[in-house]
């Protein structure tokens, strides 16, 4: 009797081990930007910002483990937009997601828009569009169109840089992911490309 006792625990013991471990698998949301320039307009990487990035591809990698409790999961996506035109556009469009097996929705990858500027660049030559002038979500941006995100009014910088390492207008995009028991293990994944139009 003691004999099977012992037995049985010993098979409980395995089988919440194998439980705990399929619960902690990793479920990743994969959430690639893709920048791409037109005409006179550029678009540099924040963090690579010599130019040679003029036409950046900046990939935010968000892996959550299914649970509840757990605090959102964030990644950001920041680039630098310079033209000497008085007016121009910021727009988005986003490639039809794949939810890779994950349980994910594009209602659940939540988008964050901010501006700043360098010290000669200037952060009131552009304001956000709403909705993404407050937390939203994914499908905030459409697959079929494009959406305006910045509304331009002015040059992005009054004042020479050589360097232009201080006459930005900076765009920061910040992605999120609230962990969910009910997530599984896979690449939840889209391309979101953001264009500078003129005017």
């Amino acid at each position: 009797m003691i004999r099977n006792s012992i037995f049985l625990i010993a098979v409980i013991s395995l089988l919440v081990l194998y439980s705990s471990k399929d619960i902690a698998a990793q479920a990743a949301a994969t959430v690639p930007v893709n920048v791409t320039v037109n005409g006179a307009l550029v678009i540099t990487d924040a963090s690579n910002d010599s130019m040679a990035g003029a036409n950046p591809t900046i990939n935010v990698n968000l892996s959550v483990t299914p649970d509840l409790g757990a605090a959102t999961v964030t990644g950001q996506a920041n680039f630098r937009v310079r033209t000497n035109r008085n007016a121009w556009r910021l727009t988005a469009q986003r490639t039809v997601s794949n939810a890779g097996g994950t349980g994910l929705a594009d209602t659940d990858v939540s988008l964050t828009v901010a501006k700043s500027a360098g010290s000669t660049g200037n952060a009131n030559a552009g304001a956000l569009v709403a909705p993404f002038t407050a937390s939203t979500t994914l499908n905030s941006i459409p697959t079929a169109t494009s959406v305006d995100v910045v509304s331009g009014t002015a040059k992005t910088s009054t004042a020479k840089d050589g360097a232009n390492t201080n006459n930005y207008f900076q765009v920061n995009t910040t992605y999120g992911v609230a962990p969910d028991f009910f997530y599984t293990p896979g690449t939840y994944s889209t391309t979101i490309t953001y264009n500078l139009v003129s005017p």
